[in-house]
């Protein structure tokens, strides 16, 4: 029995080395499957997948070499540890969102320790976590959990369960920590991504928002962006478009730019140029933006439109200067009261003594007359530049008429234009503000006055009467203001209501009359008609209802 027991223990020995090397062989190739999956996992991640995208990638190849029923990835925020990602994906609990308290937890435990955790048997576990009624519930009996760290903190765990107890050996110890690791990078990379993409997102959403156009430009003007993301394209970059050129509003020169002396100085700096063409005004804020170096590598190039802003300044400052004007008007006009009254007295009394056969009697006349025209022209000018309430009441558009005409008549006879009345008799009255009808008659007169300038023959017709109004299907009555003159581009008729836009010079009006005379229409109820033929003239029609209420 020796003899055959030495005959036999070489064959077993070699036996027995042979499932050893078998064995480690086995072993070894286990753990080349296994790096060369954290390898494949490392490779297939990248920054910007979400948290569900990296852990389908990671669920996978992960089978092959662990076995598992649950998966999962926690991150902490703000001192909470919340499930961002699990497999089975339709499990609620213990799925994404799940918060997990530090007080008495076994992923928070391998985050404090920064190692892994292994739990073989759960149920039977002397050592109790707040999770374990949870496990229980989804069959979860052992689990390995593993903390994600980055420069040696962590920033959450990776998660193992399994349905069976002792699923997990000693050794997948290494395993699990070095694929945490890894995971641990990719993770961290996609959420500082999502961080820099979120906030890169806010600033161009801030950048976007700007009403105002918003360039970023470099030492050669060049547009590296530009708010206004629909003039911005692939193919103006191609170009090199410069801002200047976008803009065209400094011109290549460049002499009024405030970035050419910001750039130079490093100091902001601010301009307002007027467009050469369509006389707009802007104003060019430039901001230095400061590199490496100390001296300015970009600028911030802010443009606002203050065309409007600038023509209400402006009228404001006219205003003020006609209200000045105005109360000037009332002193001299008080002052003129006076003498003309005197005057107009001194012809009654000489007049009642005369005869008409003396041959002074019609100069007398004359005077008497010219002096209550004088007086009558300053009681409309004063009833016209006086402050008023604007209350409503009954008003004859005759009267109004009448009153315009006494306001502005002999600034436009002076001009060898003829005025021709037809004033309809028996006029219904009206609820309105006589004052303000009068501002837009006067403003209809003086404009005809102004199409009629160089005019041989010029004339304005003007007159009064009752229509049947088709829009309200009622009645309405209408003053009609008609002249002979320039006439108006019929692509032009849809702007002239339009505040500060005026075809004349710039001393012959601010472009507002005829905006507040609409306005003045509306307020009664009433519109603004026109009809014009370049070089045949145009007329401008109020009509107002006759039950106008205010």
């Amino acid at each position: 029995m020796v003899t055959l027991y030495k005959e036999a223990a070489p064959a077993l020995q070699e036996e027995l080395a042979d499932g050893e090397c078998r064995f480690v062989i086995a072993e070894l190739t286990r753990q080349n499957n296994r790096m060369a999956i954290i390898q494949q996992i490392a490779k297939s991640i990248n920054v910007e997948m979400t948290y569900e995208e990296i852990i389908n990638e990671v669920a996978v190849p992960l089978r092959s070499v662990l076995s598992y029923d649950l998966l999962s990835f926690c991150l902490l925020e703000k001192e909470r540890l919340i499930i961002k990602a699990s497999i089975p994906k339709e499990q609620e609990i213990l799925g994404e969102g799940w918060v997990l308290h530090s007080n008495n937890s076994a992923p928070w435990k391998a985050i404090h320790e920064k190692r892994c955790f292994l739990r073989q048997d759960i149920w039977n576990d002397a050592d109790k976590y707040q999770e374990d009624d949870y496990l229980r519930k989804v069959e979860v009996k052992s689990a390995i959990m593993a903390p994600l760290l980055v420069n040696n903190e962590a920033i959450g765990t990776v998660n193992f369960g399994s349905k069976e107890t002792y699923a997990f050996a000693e050794n997948d110890f290494i395993f699990v920590q070095q694929l945490a690791d890894q995971l641990a990078v990719c993770i961290n990379n996609a959420r500082l991504f999502g961080e820099v993409s979120r906030s890169k997102k806010e600033w161009e959403e801030t950048f976007k928002a700007v009403p105002d156009r918003l360039f970023l430009i470099d030492k050669a003007f060049n547009v590296l962006r530009y708010n206004k993301q629909e003039s911005l394209t692939s193919g103006y970059r191609d170009m090199e478009k410069k801002c200047y050129q976008l803009l065209a509003i400094c011109g290549d020169g460049r002499q009024f730019c405030p970035a050419v002396e910001a750039f130079k100085t490093g100091k902001s700096t601010t301009r307002e140029i007027t467009h050469p063409y369509t006389k707009a005004i802007y104003n060019i804020s430039a901001y230095p933006v400061y590199g490496d170096s100390s001296e300015p590598s970009a600028m911030v190039v802010y443009v606002q439109d203050v065309t409007i802003k600038r023509k209400m300044e402006s009228q404001l400052f006219q205003s003020a200067k006609l209200a000045a004007i105005g109360e000037m008007a009332a002193g001299v006009a008080h002052e003129l009261n006076s003498p003309l009254t005197a005057i107009i007295g001194d012809a009654s009394l000489i007049l009642r003594r005369s005869t008409g056969d003396d041959r002074y009697f019609k100069l007398l006349v004359d005077i008497k007359n010219c002096g209550r025209r004088s007086k009558r022209i300053i009681q409309n000018l004063l009833t016209f530049a006086r402050q008023d309430s604007y209350t409503f009441e009954p008003v004859s558009l005759n009267e109004v008429v009448e009153s315009s005409l006494y306001l502005v008549s002999y600034q436009i006879e002076k001009n060898k234009i003829a005025i021709i009345k037809r004033i309809e008799h028996d006029l219904p009255l009206i609820m309105g503000n006589k004052l303000q009808l009068e501002q837009v008659a006067v403003n209809f007169l003086l404009n005809a006055r102004d199409a009629l300038e160089g005019v041989n023959g010029g004339r304005i017709d003007v007159c009064t009467g009752v229509i049947e109004d088709p829009e309200t299907k009622g009645s309405a009555v209408a003053i009609n203001v008609s002249d002979n003159g320039v006439g108006i581009e019929q692509g032009l008729l849809s702007q002239i209501f339009n505040p500060f836009y005026t075809t004349k010079e710039k001393t012959r009006g601010t472009g507002l009359g005829l905006s507040v005379s609409l306005g003045i229409a509306q307020i009664h109820n009433g519109r603004v008609e026109v009809s014009s033929e370049p070089g045949a003239g145009s007329t401008f029609s109020l009509i107002l209802p006759v039950e106008c209420k205010k």
